[in-house]
């Protein structure tokens, strides 16, 4: 039953539907015209007999050739087209995929019309991937040099980040966990845009963005698509859970916390309340602290002093990373 809404569905979409109603239609008026001739129930099954052997012909020996065929065609797109691609995951049933450093999928003004089909495709039991490109890391500020001032890669990538982080909030949780979005902080030499088992395949230019050139579409099953779809799965493998970025597990002093941080360097600068009332209770300054990812290193904790040059960098980073302000940080410093 549920196969049969799916198809429905996608015929609809695809004006399938409507030409076929409209061919049902005219096939049951004419036989009905000549429901009054001769031997008629005797034409009608020859007629009918003749038309399913042909129809299992075209199945059974047509059919697997001609999709032999399609998987392995590759088709040009002249640039990425966003909107073309929103359409394809509005007709997607089991998942979309999207590997970029950053993308501009998810700033206005496409923003908003592919997480809403991007819903839709999760109520319909599909599930959605999203793997980019980690702004701290090193290959960010790499690809930033390459695109020689066409774009900025940590900032947009913690741009794409917030919108992220905003919609997998707003989810029902029966949904949220059907959302997946990880950060990879190695050169992927390319950009995947998947739906189902079709993709938009392209490998990042020096000095441009790679959607404003040539884009390949192929299917998976294509030699082209399964070296994509590997490289897709190789990264995803490798890289981090978002949530990693947006918070830190961190014991001071015998009690453990997740706040969120920030990293400058080999620092991590924490910002909650909670952690900042236990270093005022333990006796301030000169504590140690561990991270939980890097349980081999060790930290001594330091409060911020309010207006200093440092508090300020840290200030405006906190903000550009989390769109909200934060007035009090601590600091870990490797001892």
């Amino acid at each position: 039953m549920r196969m049969l809404r799916v198809w429905l569905g996608q015929a609809a979409r695809s004006r399938t539907l409507p030409v076929v109603v409209v061919f049902g239609a005219v096939s049951v008026f004419l036989l009905w015209l000549a429901r009054g001739g001769d031997a008629y129930g005797s034409n009608l099954a020859l007629n009918l007999g003749s038309e399913f052997v042909g129809t299992l012909v075209v199945i059974f020996a047509l059919t697997p050739i001609i999709r032999r065929a399609e998987r392995g065609r590759v088709r040009e797109h002249r640039h990425l087209d966003f909107g073309w691609y929103i359409g394809r995951v509005k007709t997607a049933t089991m998942s979309i995929r999207i590997l970029h450093t950053f993308s501009r999928l998810l700033l206005p003004p496409h923003d908003q019309r592919f997480l809403a089909a991007a819903t839709d495709l999760l109520r319909r039991g599909g599930t959605a991937r999203i793997l980019l490109m980690h702004p701290d890391s090193v290959a960010a500020a790499q690809r930033t040099a390459e695109l020689a001032g066409r774009g900025d890669v940590a900032s947009q990538s913690r741009r794409n980040l917030q919108t992220l982080d905003v919609f997998h909030r707003a989810l029902d949780p029966a949904l949220r966990q059907r959302f997946e979005v990880r950060l990879y902080a190695s050169s992927p030499s390319l950009h995947v845009y998947c739906w189902d088992d079709r993709l938009l395949a392209s490998f990042l230019p020096i000095g441009r963005l790679s959607g404003d050139h040539a884009q390949l579409e192929v299917s998976e099953d294509s030699p082209l698509g399964g070296f994509v779809t590997e490289r897709f799965e190789e990264l995803w493998d490798r890289s981090t859970p978002v949530d990693d970025y947006w918070r830190t597990r961190v014991t001071i002093a015998d009690a453990s916390y997740t706040p969120r941080f920030l990293l400058v360097g080999e620092r991590y600068y924490l910002a909650d309340p909670e952690v900042v009332a236990h270093i005022a209770r333990a006796g301030g300054d000169g504590l140690r602290a561990v991270l939980h990812h890097a349980p081999d290193r060790s930290f001594r904790v330091s409060v911020l002093v309010d207006g200093d040059d440092e508090a300020v960098e840290v200030r405006s980073r906190f903000e550009e990373k989390y769109a909200a302000p934060e007035t009090v940080f601590v600091a870990l410093v490797p001892h």
